[in-house]
């Protein structure tokens, strides 16, 4: 274009330039004859004839010149009129195909778009009917085809056959069946290439085509190719223009291809429907055949059994049978659809069991840690406060002191705060178990009037605690969670009462329900602000100008206390007039299903006790008082620790008709004084007693060489795992109500333990020479050996020996494997009880170590040192067994020598290992007033290295758990894998103090365990236990 262009300028300059020359030469020559003619007037005629001349023959020369620039520029417009003409032909070719594309491509468009449709609608389908149907509805849409048939080929078969027509005479010749080859469809088939007839068309139709009419002028026979193969032939037939031939020819080539696609695809499917229909056939012949023979089994089992029962029985017995057979059908089809609904349920309820536990586990260790930053630096606060407090070097004034005592003492509060935070979470997290016993009702109110009558008299408050009459005298709960709900009751009702206000317990009765209702006389809360209060860390007013104090948690701990115990919180409240909080719980009176069997078991033995008045002053001893004289003679002390003083009068009388002299405490630090004082010769202990548990009185009269020998028989109201206890060094436990016949029992193992001189101890060993050792070094400790050399023979001991007290177990045995004699021992009653200590050379799995543990904890490993070890374990276990060697009584010089009272810590060396400098200055503080030599390691990795460099010149180690680079856990375990650091006391020091540290610590191998914020008298007290 932009050389045609080019020409036809090239042509226009050239025309005007002729035009240009020749009115320029013209102009020239005129204006030259003119000059030529002034002079003509001037001049001879000789001039004139020869100017004439001259310019004649310029006149020729300039006519010639013109002519041949003429004849030139015409030369170039012809030359340039021909090469427009030819580009104008070339032109006209290029617009021409051009158009011949765009037609291709409108047509090629055309035929992906048409033949999409079809491909969407038969999309899916597996039926050839179905899908020869919608194809030829689409040709007649498409491209209004007069006729079609469509040939398949059958499966697994050369055969071709018509499958379905539209449009053909039916009394012409239509080819039903031909072969690949076969006929002009045939060749087709076999060519796999699409062929179009325009001529012949009768012809066609006579030689095997299905479409022939006046009306088809062309026909189209198109093969279905698909992977090489060709699954049908296409036929169709219509009046089509030369023009619209190609475009028809393709979306026919197109439509043969989908087509061919859809058939493969279904008859692959109905192969597949058909091996599967096939499948289940023979299966379903299978089972038949098996049901066959299984009815036929059942049959000839049946007659054979039954071939002597006469016609009548066999016809009802086979009655019953299969009514029998139809119900257990049935049973079971419902038990099957019962568990299915079962796992499906218990599996929606595991899955939210673990999100409720991660989400409760992860609270949990938030407080935990939460816990630790807050009693760390508490624990330095109140540490050096009490020091200053007590100013032992008295260099402080009296001032300075007070300062010290409310440093103490706010320390103390926070630590309440602390504590407050972790009962709360523990609640909600559902780690509080509730230990419900009898409640006396009066001394129950009693108890409440003592603890804020000082308070009610500050402030001149009127205060009235008040019983309904038909509220029974005792009832059963947990009475240090309901005292902790109506003390946070009580006390924010002094907290809010002006002087000279009211206050009012009020206890009273309503059906099946028990209220405890709190009235005051205070500012009262509105309405809009009742519920706010329960919500943890809110209060009534919680602007920074408020006039009352507090954290806000009371509220929300009593409420989920109350939720615990059944019940719940109600407030009623008025502006000005005051507040009454109501707790209601479950009401059961008269301590049903624990009073009744405590007093019935033993109705027989006991004659009736009057009610005990309970007085202000201490309970005494009255004629059960033992002084030192009486403890010495052949008398058999018992001491009775049980807070409630009927039931302890009961176990009193109950104690006298075995013999027994009879001492009574009333409280945990009162037991553990009169233990150290008489040293009695058996004790009976309560768990839930009042300022100190059942649990701290055994360890500490475990902890004291005087009275770690004395047996110790456990009781509670409370559910407890009996093993724990025996572990522990108590001989028995009982669970409240308490029979006859268990307190029968349990004064009659105390007997036993009381009147045996020599205790038994069997040792199943395979290598008698290491059987011989043993037994030597245990005759030593006045411990009487009974040795068994295979399982078999420690069986049949056990069975004919009485009163066996420990068992030593190695693992492997000639006959049997150790751990089977562990299970078989303990499933024997009498020894259900009794201790046993693994012995073995051999590393265990951790499946054997969780499977010992399920019996015993205590595991010795053979080595040069081991037997060292063994009687250390067998001691510990017969500590709390009395006997004539052991009794402190009888025995004292010689216990007194070999077990020597807890001495001074002067001398000792200490490595404290704690990342907070602060808790190591108090601590040295503390302990440097002892004379002890200290040494100390800033982290574990520290404290793994000053251990193992100074190997028996530590005495003990105070160990912190959370410290960084290595932790408290992980720096024992690394101590302790250095043999001559076996036997170091560590004790662990943490303020992570949550369920399972104390039990996690003593596994990992520390001695001891003690929270933070340090208690300094009983950490000594500990040093001082495991120094000695």
């Amino acid at each position: 274009m932009k050389k045609d262009v080019r020409l036809k300028w090239q042509l226009f300059i050239g025309v005007t330039m002729t035009y240009i020359l020749i009115i320029g030469a013209a102009v020239y020559f005129f204006n030259d004859l003119g000059k030529q003619i002034e002079r003509v007037k001037v001049i001879s005629v000789k001039e004139i004839h020869e100017s004439v001349e001259a310019l004649k023959t310029r006149t020729y020369i300039l006519i010639g010149f013109l002519m041949l620039v003429l004849i030139y520029i015409l030369n170039r417009i012809v030359k340039t009129m021909n090469e427009l003409g030819q580009r104008s032909k070339e032109t006209h070719l290029l617009n021409k195909e051009i158009k011949a594309a765009q037609k291709q491509i409108e047509d090629s468009n055309w035929v992906l778009t048409e033949s999409s449709k079809l491909n969407e609608r038969i999309s899916g389908i597996d039926n050839e009917n179905e899908i020869a149907q919608i194809a030829f509805e689409t040709l007649l849409e498409t491209i209004d085809t007069h006729a079609a048939a469509l040939y398949i080929q059958k499966v697994d078969s050369y055969e071709y056959a018509l499958k379905q027509q539209i449009g053909v005479d039916h009394t012409g010749k239509l080819p039903e069946i031909f072969l690949e080859g076969e006929g002009l469809v045939g060749h087709v088939a076999k060519s796999k290439k699409l062929k179009v007839l325009r001529e012949n068309v009768e012809d066609v139709f006579s030689s095997s085509s299905a479409l022939s009419s006046n009306q088809i002028q062309v026909i189209l026979l198109a093969p279905c190719v698909q992977d090489g193969r060709t699954w049908g032939v296409l036929e169709i037939g219509g009046n089509y223009a030369d023009d619209d031939l190609p475009r028809i020819s393709s979306y026919v080539e197109r439509i043969a291809h989908i087509l061919a696609i859809a058939i493969k695809s279904g008859q692959k499917h109905t192969l597949v429907e058909n091996l599967l229909e096939e499948t289940q056939q023979q299966t379903e012949e299978l089972e038949a055949q098996q049901e066959e023979l299984r009815i036929t089994n059942e049959e000839l089992i049946y007659k054979t059994n039954l071939l002597e029962a006469s016609e009548e029985e066999l016809r009802v017995q086979q009655e019953e049978l299969q009514q029998a057979n139809t119900e257990l059908e049935e049973k079971a089809n419902q038990l099957v659809s019962r568990n299915e609904e079962l796992n499906a349920a218990q599996k929606t309820v595991e899955e939210k069991i673990k999100e409720v536990e991660l989400a409760s586990r992860y609270k949990s260790e938030f407080m935990a840690n939460m816990s630790h930053e807050l009693r760390t630096p508490l624990n330095s606060i109140l540490i050096l406060a009490k020091l200053l407090q007590d100013n032992k070097a008295e260099n402080l004034n009296t001032d300075q002191v007070k300062y010290a005592s409310v440093i103490h003492s706010a320390g103390s509060d926070l630590l309440q705060l602390i504590n407050e935070l972790l009962d709360l979470a523990k609640i909600e997290a559902g780690k509080v178990e509730l230990n419900k016993d009898i409640i006396r009702t009066a001394e129950f109110a009693d108890n409440m009037e003592s603890l804020f009558t000082t308070v009610a008299q500050k402030k001149d408050i009127q205060f009235d605690i008040t019983i309904q009459e038909d509220v029974a005298s005792t009832f059963v709960c947990d009475e240090y969670r309901l005292e902790q709900v109506l003390k946070n009751f009580l006390s924010n009702a002094f907290k809010f009462t002006n002087n000279n206000g009211k206050i009012q317990l009020a206890i009273t009765r309503d059906e099946e329900y028990l209220k405890f209702a709190v009235s005051d006389t205070g500012k009262g809360i509105s309405n809009e602000k009742q519920q706010l209060i329960f919500e943890a860390f809110r209060q009534e007013d919680g602007s920074t100008s408020r006039k009352y104090g507090g954290t806000g948690l009371g509220l929300s701990i009593s409420r989920e206390i109350a939720i615990l115990l059944g019940g719940q919180i109600t407030l009623e409240s008025e502006i000005g007039k005051g507040s009454t909080f109501t707790l209601t719980i479950p009401y059961h009176p008269n301590g049903k299903n624990v009073t009744s069997a405590r007093q019935q078991s033993i109705t027989n033995a006991i004659p009736d006790e009057e009610p005990v008045d309970i007085s202000s002053s201490p309970p005494t001893l009255n004629n059960a008082t033992v002084s030192n004289e009486d403890a010495t003679d052949a008398t058999r002390t018992l001491l009775i620790v049980e807070d409630d003083i009927n039931f302890a009068e009961i176990l009193r009388e109950f104690a006298e008709l075995y013999g027994f002299q009879v001492m009574l405490a009333y409280n945990g630090v009162d037991g553990i004084q009169k233990a150290q004082q008489f040293k009695p010769q058996a004790i009976i202990l309560d768990v839930m007693l009042p300022i100190s548990d059942g649990w701290e009185v055994l360890r500490a009269l475990k902890a004291d060489a005087e009275t770690k020998h004395i047996p110790v028989h456990m009781m509670s109201a409370a559910s407890f795992n009996q093993r724990e206890f025996i572990e522990k060094g108590a001989i028995g436990f009982l669970s409240k109500p308490i029979s006859e016949d268990a307190l029968r029992k349990a004064f009659e193992n105390i007997q036993l333990n009381i009147n045996k001189s020599i205790k038994k101890v069997l040792l199943v060993e395979d290598q008698e020479f290491q059987s011989d050792v043993i037994k030597s070094a245990f005759a030593e400790h006045n411990i009487n050996v009974l040795q068994a050399f295979s399982a078999q023979s420690a069986l049949r001991k056990l069975k004919e020996e009485q009163n066996i007290d420990c068992v030593i177990l190695d693992i492997k045995l000639p006959d049997a494997n150790g751990l089977d004699v562990l299970d078989q021992i303990k499933s024997i009653p009498s020894y259900a009880e009794t201790p046993v200590i693994i012995n073995t050379a051999y590393d265990l799995s951790t499946e054997q170590i969780e499977h010992i543990r399920l019996h015993t904890k205590a595991m010795v490993l053979k080595s040069g040192k081991s037997n060292s070890r063994l009687i250390d374990e067998v001691t510990l276990f017969l500590n709390k067994i009395s006997s004539d060697d052991y009794t402190p009584i009888k025995n004292i010089d010689k216990l007194k020598k070999n077990n020597p009272q807890p001495g001074s810590l002067e001398g000792k060396k200490v490595l404290i290992a704690d990342d907070d400098m602060r808790n190591v200055f108090a601590l040295t503080t503390t302990l440097q007033a002892y004379n002890m030599e200290i040494e100390i390691a800033n982290n574990g990795l520290e404290a793994v290295e000053i251990a193992n460099n100074n190997i028996g010149k530590i005495d003990i180690i105070l160990m912190d758990i959370m410290m960084p680079e290595m932790d408290g856990y992980e720096a024992i375990k690394k101590i302790r894998e250095h043999k001559q650091n076996a036997n170091l006391p560590i004790i662990a020091v943490t303020a992570k103090a949550m369920q399972g540290d104390r039990e996690k610590s003593i596994q990992i191998g520390a001695n001891d365990y003690i929270s933070k914020p340090i208690d300094i008298d009983k950490l000594v007290s500990l040093m001082r236990v495991w120094l000695s």
